[in-house]
């Protein structure tokens, strides 16, 4: 149990990291709770989906997300380069995902149990919360 508990909002004043990295660094998929980030030098790629879509269906996210039933984690390189041109995964980007580049000075909110990738083009400053 909380000591202090605060309400959901005010949990972003509390919680802020910068964020360093290099080309091609990233996040393979996850989710967490409700976050932003705000580039302020370089770019990110992102890869999302609304909650909803793999909620209760840990298949479909397992097969979406590795190569097989016993394939590793794959790094967001890895992944964009070998798994996304299959057929069944650009579908499932091109019908129900997001596929967007942030640019300096953009914020992306990513809303709770999104799931999600990021990875760094470029070297690469962000402010985060999450």
């Amino acid at each position: 149990r909380k000591v202090n508990p605060k309400p959901d909002m005010e949990t972003w004043r509390d919680h802020l990291a910068i964020s360093v990295g290099s080309d091609r660094q990233g996040l393979s998929f996850h989710f967490h709770g409700p976050a932003w980030n705000v580039v302020l030098f370089g770019k990110k790629r992102w890869l999302l989906w609304d909650h909803a879509r793999f909620e209760h269906n840990a298949t479909r996210q397992r097969m979406f997300a590795l190569e097989g039933p016993d394939a590793p984690i794959l790094s967001s390189p890895e992944w964009i380069r070998k798994l996304m041109p299959a057929p069944n995964r650009m579908y499932e980007l091109r019908n129900h995902g997001h596929d967007c580049i942030q640019h300096p000075g953009e914020m992306m909110f990513v809303p709770r149990h999104w799931m999600h990738m990021v990875v760094n083009i470029g070297d690469t400053v962000s402010v985060i919360s999450e």
